[in-house]
Order: C-alpha cells, then sequence, then structure tokens
C-alpha cells in the first residue's frame, strides 16, 4: 500500500550501508537541507528499465501514475525536477514536456550535467537531491545534500543511498520519496532545530 499525501506516519525505510547512521526516523536528518532540485535517472527510477519495441521501431517504456503524481507535487511545491539519462529515448521528451521537467539524454558524464544544471539555477550541493539506479548514477549521489534508490537498484547505489525506498523502481519507490521530501521542506528553518534534539 502506498503512503497517502495525508499519511503522518513515519515511513519505514532503510539506509545504506555506507551511510552514518541517522535517527528514529529511517534516514540522515543531520545533513537535510530543504531541497530545491530533485535530481533523478529516468531509467529505473521513473521508467522501467525494460524497453519493447514494437512495429516499425515503435518503442514502449512503462512507468507508475504514483510517481508522476510525486513529481507533479515536488512541482507544485517549487522544487525543480531534473531526468537525466545514458540514452536518448523519444519516450522521456514526452513526460518531461509535460510535467514541466528539464531532461538530459544521452548523458556520458551524469554528474558534469547535474552540476551544470545545479550551477544555472544557483544551488549549493545541499540543496540538492539525487535518485540513483545503476552504478551511473554513484558519483551524483555521493555528491548531492540527499541521495535515494529503490529496492532494486544496483547494490553498490543501495550501500550509498541514505534513503532506500520499500518498492521498486518506476512502481512507486520514487513517490514514497518525493512525499518525504514535500514534507522535510515543509518544516523549512524548524529543521536543524528539531534535528538537533533528536540527536542529543
Amino acid at each position: 500500500m502506498f503512503p497517502e499525501d495525508s499519511a503522518s506516519e513515519e515511513p519505514s525505510v532503510r539506509m545504506g550501508e555506507d551511510t552514518e547512521i541517522g535517527t528514529a526516523v529511517g534516514y540522515n536528518l543531520r545533513s537535510w537541507k530543504c531541497l530545491k532540485l530533485l535530481a533523478l535517472n529516468a531509467d529505473g527510477v521513473l521508467f522501467t528499465p525494460t524497453a519493447l519495441q514494437g512495429p516499425a521501431g515503435l518503442h514502449l517504456r512503462t512507468y507508475h501514475s504514483r510517481d508522476v503524481v510525486g513529481v507533479r507535487r515536488l512541482r507544485r511545491t517549487g522544487v525543480q525536477v531534473l531526468l537525466l539519462s545514458d540514452e536518448d529515448d523519444p519516450v522521456f521528451n514526452t513526460l518531461a514536456e509535460r510535467e514541466k521537467c528539464s531532461l538530459r539524454q544521452n548523458c556520458k558524464d551524469k554528474l558534469s550535467e547535474l552540476d551544470s544544471h545545479r550551477q544555472e539555477l544557483g544551488l549549493s550541493w545541499s540543496e540538492v537531491g539525487y535518485v540513483g539506479h545503476d552504478e551511473s548514477d554513484v558519483e551524483c549521489m555521493r555528491r548531492v545534500g540527499v541521495s535515494a534508490c529503490a529496492d532494486n537498484s544496483d547494490s553498490l547505489v543501495q550501500r550509498i543511498a541514505r534513503f532506500i525506498s520499500n518498492y521498486a523502481g518506476a512502481k512507486g519507490a520514487l513517490r514514497e520519496f518525493t512525499d518525504q521530501v514535500v514534507e522535510l521542506n515543509k518544516m523549512g528553518p524548524k529543521l536543524d532545530t528539531e534535528v538537533e534534539g533528536l540527536i542529543r
């Protein structure tokens, strides 16, 4: 069952093995800042990595509607969303345009693409989050303020993620994380004070 938009219960999520032990809520709040940009690997996080090849070269991918709703909730709260992909797939263009997300395809160096976009927006790394899926995401995940992944992501990705969803990629993992981003962003300046109280 997916968490409801209005749910107040704390999520039962896991932390990667290589991350610092956080608080009882399941992820490391010590370094959490109000996120203003969320970047993610379009392959495996928003869309299933499996592609269907139809007649006349028709290319199909699937995604979960709840994940897209999560992206919309972020956009409504002022968080920018950047989709990154190793490939060049027209399917990504359609969704990115409809949901008003930035898109960088055929990325040979995701960290450089993310850094360039971050600087264009005038953001610090602590204001950037990243949801990864494969080894090509590792450097980005290590650089940003908060990193996350699905429970079927690459083992290395899971070891360094600060938030590991209970759901698979393209099957609700992104929505579970974006719900937490929306709620924690609402706390704003109060967060640092409350975290200090939790970790004393």
